[in-house]
């Protein structure tokens, strides 16, 4: 059986996440280069940071230039790099030789229940439903925060 490929398609290449607009904040605008953090979309690998067109997103609206700094952290924390950026254009980023720093494993686990759990969803904590994998509340920036919503979820016996 042939298969239908075309010209230049190779197979099995995979597609890095667009980087969306929102994930980029400031964290210092110089007089010659800017300081950013970057939060990356879930499913982004760090060998995602060699492909210029997840930039696209940003690129077509903020766009970073030659010599900005970026500090750029997995969706789940998990890792983070930091980057100058090389070569912009308005579609497109190359970064300079990321230096990549892997973070331990959490050292407390995340309190759960027989029916929920509290889980770090890339922009805070949330109590997720164990049946169906749901989530039940918005996104809190402490796990503190998060188990008393939990506790407030969980079923009580009426004396």
């Amino acid at each position: 059986m042939a298969l239908n490929i075309a010209p230049g398609d190779e197979i099995g290449h995979r597609k890095a996440p667009l980087i969306p607009v929102a994930n980029l904040k400031m964290n210092n605008g110089g007089m010659v280069w800017k300081e950013y953090q970057v939060r990356l979309p879930e499913g982004f690998v760090a060998d995602d940071l060699k492909e210029p067109s997840a930039w696209r997103q940003i690129q077509g609206a903020k766009g970073l230039v030659k010599h900005d700094r970026l500090y750029l952290v997995a969706f789940d924390e998990s890792w983070a790099a930091e980057a100058i950026v090389g070569y912009a254009d308005g579609e497109k980023v190359v970064l300079c030789k990321p230096r990549l720093t892997t973070f331990p494993e959490r050292f407390d686990k995340l309190f759960e229940t027989e029916l929920f759990r509290i889980e770090w969803v890339g922009v805070g904590f949330c109590v997720i439903r164990k049946t169906d994998n749901t989530r039940m509340t918005q996104p809190v920036s402490s796990a503190a925060i998060a188990e008393r919503e939990l506790s407030a979820l969980h079923p009580r016996g009426d004396k």
